[in-house]
């Protein structure tokens, strides 16, 4: 029975090192040099919005938060930290929302929001990763600008740029992924040699 909770300790150990190095390479662009997509010119051009990428987006349009959620790694492992999500109209007429956490940047697209209902031109720089929305915060999108939006002809979508993963939280966060890996890798080898 120890040994095979050793191997299987062995093995999930080399799934989690394996899975850091994988998202540290996919991300490796954002890492080292903060690459990023433009998503003005994808939406200009209609093309097809790229989820699980880091994009850049120069918002015109932020109509207003709709939710506060607490932070995850991945939707899985919570952290003690909270974000507003808000709801912007883009160009094309899809509306997208962006998590945001930093609270400057927090009190900048409240203030867009007030400008944009008085009629005042904004531009607010969001760079994060595009990722999908839960059906839960879809359906908080859905309550807040649903009927509002109903008639204008616009589109909601699940799609959310999320930024509060900053270049170095990521770079902590798949350090700290492949040292779990190790662990377990390294605590099931020993336990296995002492069986």
């Amino acid at each position: 029975m120890k040994k095979i909770q050793s191997y299987l300790g062995i093995f999930v150990g080399i799934m989690i090192i394996v899975l850091a190095v994988f998202m540290f390479v996919h991300d490796s662009a954002f890492i080292f040099t903060g690459k990023t997509v433009d998503l003005n010119e994808l939406l200009e051009n209609n093309e097809e919005l790229p989820q699980d990428t880091y994009v850049t987006y120069t918002c015109t349009f932020p109509i207003g938060n709709y939710a506060e959620t607490k932070q995850t790694i991945n939707g899985i492992i919570p952290l003690p930290f909270k974000s507003q999500e808000y709801a912007i109209i883009c160009e094309n007429g899809m509306i997208i929302s962006s998590e945001i956490s930093k609270k400057s940047k927090i009190k900048e697209m409240d203030k867009a929001v007030e400008k944009v209902y008085n009629g005042e031109d904004v531009t607010v720089e969001l760079k994060g990763c595009l990722q999908t929305i839960s059906p839960d915060m879809r359906n908080y999108l859905e309550e807040a600008f649903g009927a509002e939006i109903a008639d204008e002809g616009y589109e909601l979508t699940n799609f959310a740029i999320d930024t509060t993963m900053t270049r170095l939280k990521i770079t902590l966060l798949y350090i700290f992924l492949f040292l779990v890996g190790l662990a377990f890798t390294g605590g099931s080898f020993i336990r296995l040699r002492s069986v």
